[in-house]
């Protein structure tokens, strides 16, 4: 068995997942609400929702995957909240990485040694994404 991630957002998926690409090394894969071919059971969305992103997974080198999709109102969707990803990297790379997602975001617990770790720390980044970051 294997959790995937599947994040929720409201117009900025497609450049929240091209930002996760360029830290985690991999292109993501999306496909927009316009994409869907018509007749089919999908309820219609306005104009300005016609590019949101239906579905975009982002598979990294070492198998694991990000997935995610912009989540119109009407879909029942909502914000992200109450869940962090957690992220184990080596100590050579976990600080880097954790300060890129935090840029333009909010630091919740900064980055540095702890009773547990030699590096932890907890952010939220721009997207509205938590992350934990922690060195293997």
């Amino acid at each position: 068995m294997q959790f995937t991630p599947y994040l929720s957002f409201a117009g900025q998926c497609a450049e929240a997942m091209r930002f996760y690409g360029e830290i985690f090394g991999a292109t993501p894969q999306m496909q927009t609400f316009a994409s869907v071919p018509p007749g089919g059971d999908m309820p219609p969305l306005p104009a300005e929702m016609q590019d949101w992103i239906m579905h975009a997974d982002l598979r990294l080198p070492n198998g694991a995957s990000l997935m995610g999709a912009d989540m119109p109102p009407q879909f029942g969707g909502e914000p992200q909240s109450g869940v962090s990803i957690a992220l184990t990297l080596p100590a050579e790379t976990a600080e880097a990485t954790f300060e890129r997602l935090a840029s333009g975001g909010t630091v919740r617990m900064p980055f540095g040694a702890t009773f547990f770790s030699a590096g932890f720390g907890m952010c939220k980044d721009r997207f509205g994404t938590s992350w934990m970051v922690i060195t293997a």
